[in-house]
């Protein structure tokens, strides 16, 4: 028992009942146990924090975030007891020896089944599905929950030699199971430990586009820290086998190699589902006091249908492959999820994103998808005014749909208030910024989607477009050639740089990067840009030949005027440009907001250009 410290005053002598049955040998235990009290109060005192709890032996006490529980006496001894040896098994025979000494007579079994009891309905723990306290029978007792051991310095208390940690990335977590068909699962609970953490307010995260290149890779995690410029590494695994799922996950500081803390946990498969956010909650938790122990963690989100929330992580993983059919896909999902639970906040603002991104990429006509992410991120905002994810559609639906440029305003900044951890958030606000002409201030606000995705070939990219809204051509032709060495095959960066390009006088060059577009993606949209790219370097054959393909393929399927409007203003044919870009104003085609950027400065001068970007709202 050494290094416990309880104050005499807080032993209750009589706490067995046999106590009060005995007379002066009552009295002589008393004594006895006083002794002991007096003996341990001159070590000294320790401090233990889990989950929600701290104990302190100094005090006597124990707390729940801040408010004192009532726990005193032996059941409290006991609990400091199986705090001292986390993980091991304290028998009932040393737990009896420690509360009575020697030649005590004492009924040791039920005194100590009572302590038991009270602690558990202390610390709200259920015997049958233990969180803290686990019974082996015939044998004794094993606190499972994770532990921290605190020492004092000051006057307070810190983790013990515990280094600064101001970032931190979640590394995918590896999927034992032997079956690949589980990955939406670990790449589901990756994802939810990324959010879990990201709400730790002083800690930068690295956002889930930049860890997941990492998925399989062998590399030391030094390595993977310096890349990512962060101070902490969470790595960890998930195997299921039978009935049982069992997840382990430990936190490392990189710099040093130095292993901070780890957990285990293990569960029936038919709870999982449910406990998946509960163990991501209870990871996060326990990271939380270590980088932040002075401040406490937010409460976890209401439950969710089991079957729903599997369904969500489904949605989320065919989501982010973000090809038409794999949307199509997790559209199924998620409405899936809000059918087995019409209460699920965040299964409808992922929907609402989804839908977003179907209008954004053309695979289903803007008029349609757009309201559709409307209505469903407002039914998400209903039932729960947190969710960021609804708050980001309806942003978008705002910019591209709506050109409510005050509405897309507050709803980017209260998406960033919500959700500061998250990339998505800080790019949506900087895009605003950008299409609105505060370029300086888009700059700046960018410089936090790469400290938390300073990987992430989108993003890089993405910045390459905003430096280009801003004339900074030099800046954006590096950001993009960054974002191409990630991938080579990424079309977006190859049509960032080529207008980039054009700017710079480099027309092959442009054409180059157009043409590589095209043979990579077929949309109608690098088409007509690699179409004016021809017709502004006097290849009028070429050009017209891409704006009779563009046409031929309208009458097949959908193609945006704003594409043909875009070969004809590279044509120099300006009536016929403008024809094609009202029609697609009048169609509310999202481009159009594009008119703006440098590549139409010459169309500036025409009051055509003017009284379309006034309706628009944009600044000219």
């Amino acid at each position: 028992m050494a290094g416990v410290c309880l104050p005499c005053s807080l032993v209750n002598i009589s706490e067995s009942e046999a106590y009060s049955r005995r007379g002066k040998r009552n009295q002589a235990i008393g004594i006895q146990v006083l002794y002991f009290a007096i003996e341990m109060s001159e070590s000294s005192p320790q401090r233990f924090r889990f989950e929600f709890f701290e104990v302190d032996t100094g005090s006597g006490e124990l707390r729940r975030r801040g408010s004192k529980v009532n726990l005193q006496g032996q059941p409290f001894q006991v609990l400091v007891l199986l705090l001292e040896r986390p993980g091991q098994v304290v028998t009932r025979d040393e737990l009896s020896k420690q509360l009575w000494p020697a030649n005590t007579f004492v009924d040791s079994e039920r005194g100590l089944n009572k302590a038991i009891n009270k602690i558990r309905a202390a610390l709200r723990d259920d015997a049958e599905k233990p969180r803290f306290i686990e019974t082996l029978p015939q044998r004794g007792y094993r606190f499972i929950a994770p532990v921290e051991k605190l020492a004092e310095v000051h006057g307070r208390f810190r983790l013990q030699n515990a280094p600064r940690i101001d970032s931190l990335a979640v590394l995918p977590l590896e999927n034992l199971s032997g079956d690949t068909a589980q990955e939406y699962f670990s790449d589901g609970l990756t994802e939810e430990l990324i959010y879990a953490v990201a709400r730790i307010d002083s800690l930068r995260v690295i956002s889930r586009t930049s860890v997941m290149p990492y998925k399989g890779f062998q590399k030391s995690l030094p390595v993977i820290a310096k890349e990512l410029g962060v101070d902490a590494i969470v790595e960890g695994s998930v195997a299921r086998s039978d009935q049982k799922i069992r997840i382990t996950v430990q936190l490392i500081h990189a710099t040093e190699d130095r292993h901070l803390w780890s957990g285990r946990y293990e569960r029936d498969l038919r709870d999982i589902l449910q406990l998946q956010a509960e163990v991501a909650h209870s990871i996060a938790f326990q990271i939380h006091k270590v980088v932040e122990p002075e401040h406490a963690y937010p409460e976890r989100e209401r439950k969710v249908h089991p079957q729903a929330y599997e369904a969500c992580l489904k949605g989320n993983f065919f989501r982010d492959k973000m090809s038409p059919a794999d949307l199509e896909k997790s559209i199924a999902f998620f409405t899936r999820a809000i059918e087995l639970d019409p209460l699920y906040a965040r299964a409808y603002g992922d929907l609402s994103r989804t839908y977003f991104y179907l209008g954004l990429f053309g695979v289903g006509p803007s008029g349609e998808m757009f309201p559709k992410a409307r209505q469903n991120a407002a039914k998400a905002l209903e039932l729960d005014e947190t969710v960021a994810s609804a708050h980001i559609a309806l942003a978008a639906v705002h910019i591209f749909h709506d050109w409510d440029w005050t509405a897309a305003e507050a709803e980017s900044k209260r998406a960033v208030e919500l959700s500061p951890g998250d990339s998505v958030t800080h790019a949506h606000f900087a895009d605003y910024l950008s299409l609105t002409g505060r370029h300086s201030e888009a700059v700046a606000a960018y410089s936090r989607v790469l400290d938390l995705d300073p990987i992430s070939r989108v993003y890089i990219g993405h910045f390459g477009l905003i430096l280009y809204r801003a004339r900074r051509y030099d800046e954006s032709i590096a950001q993009c050639q960054k974002a191409l060495e990630i991938d080579p095959h990424y079309v977006n960066g190859l049509w960032f740089l080529a207008i980039s390009l054009e700017q710079k006088g480099d027309l092959p060059g442009a054409i180059a990067k157009l043409e590589k577009a095209v043979s990579l993606s077929q949309g109608p949209h690098y088409r007509a840009l690699l179409g004016r790219a021809y017709a502004l370097a006097g290849d009028k054959c070429g050009a017209l030949e891409i704006l009779d393909e563009l046409k031929a393929v309208s009458q097949r399927g959908y193609v945006s005027p704003f594409d043909i409007a875009v070969v004809y203003e590279g044509l120099d044919d300006r009536t016929s440009a403008f024809q094609y870009f009202e029609e697609a104003y009048q169609q509310r085609v999202f481009r159009i907001i594009e008119l703006t950027m440098p590549m139409f400065d010459r169309l500036r001068s025409d009051p055509r250009w003017q009284n379309l970007v006034r309706r628009i709202g944009l600044p000219q």
